[in-house]
């Protein structure tokens, strides 16, 4: 059987989310292929991985298109797609229609709060028999070669940006400070910590690896590299304001929220919140009112 997965959300950890899924349909169906449609960035992270046949990307704005070529180039008998914008859920829906094929569109179909995306994708398509349970976390196939030598004992792991403002939280140099006696670096410039060279995403993963086998820990916002980090087995800790970390935390980490209560939270529709586009909160005039509520003393302490 051919299994086409597309995932077209646009950010390295939505892809990330769903490798739990990639993995679980591979399992489901030993011997026969399984295509990734995603974007560029992200694709490198499949290179290596024994359940992907092949990974296909796709082209910012031209999605798609994308979608299209490839449903007529591999005709599969199984489209699992987690992008719905632009029609690509229906596209992929009456191909499927057509030519009489399995599609499995409908990944967002009524989310609770409560229960992490990833998770939800495979629950999903447990139901809809496509795979076994119970759910997995995920999982960066990395080769032996890649293995690099182990960092510095304890080194803390910053990765203070953020590709939303919204998502940024303000208080790194205080966490530094609070450090202080422990190895410390940061993926990206912190005033007064080592800054690792910047390096493609599978070196990063590595670098990320070699922390967490020497009892290292990496930090950071809702963001690609965190989960990235997760994904190779370093411990984590995750920061989380605007997104709910029980729908959007990491599987095997420590998540931490900032400003539980926040009144303008949508959990389930956060593209749809007031803050979401422009980092503009209603409760600060500084900067993300729930990531500001979340001080260093408590990321410390879950660093431990």
């Amino acid at each position: 059987m051919r299994t086409l997965v597309v995932d077209l959300l646009g950010g390295l950890g939505d892809l990330i989310m769903v490798l739990p899924t990639i993995h679980a349909l591979a399992d489901a169906d030993p011997g026969g292929e399984l295509v990734v449609l995603t974007h560029a960035p992200g694709a490198v992270l499949l290179e290596r991985d024994p359940a992907v046949t092949a990974a296909r990307t796709a082209e910012k704005h031209a999605e798609r298109p994308a979608v299209g070529k490839a449903l007529e180039e591999l005709t599969p008998d199984l489209v699992v797609c987690t992008t719905r914008f632009d029609g690509i859920g229906d596209l992929v829906d009456d191909d499927a229609a057509a030519r009489g094929t399995r599609a499995v569109t409908n990944l967002w179909r009524s989310p609770p709060a409560d229960e992490l995306v990833g998770e939800r994708y495979q629950r999903i398509l447990v139901t809809e028999g496509v795979i076994p349970g119970p759910p997995r976390p995920p999982r960066i196939v990395l080769g032996d070669d890649e293995r690099l030598p182990d960092a510095e004992s304890g080194t803390v792991v910053l990765v203070p940006d953020a590709g939303m403002a919204v998502k940024r939280w303000p208080w790194w140099h205080e966490l530094v400070e609070r450090l202080a006696g422990r190895p410390v670096v940061s993926v990206t410039p912190v005033e007064g910590v080592p800054t690792w060279e910047p390096t493609d995403l599978r070196t990063l993963a590595a670098r990320f690896a070699a922390v967490g086998r020497a009892g290292g820990v990496v930090v950071g916002g809702d963001t690609g590299p965190v989960r990235m980090a997760a994904a190779v087995g370093a411990p984590t800790v995750g920061l989380f304001g605007p997104t709910l970390a029980l729908r959007y935390g990491l599987e095997e980490g420590r998540n931490l929220q900032g400003g539980p209560d926040c009144p303008h939270r949508l959990p389930t529709a956060i593209t749809e919140q007031v803050c979401w586009w422009d980092g503009h909160c209603p409760l600060s005039t500084t900067g993300p009112a729930c990531l500001e509520s979340l001080p260093s003393a408590d990321v410390v302490a879950a660093i431990g």
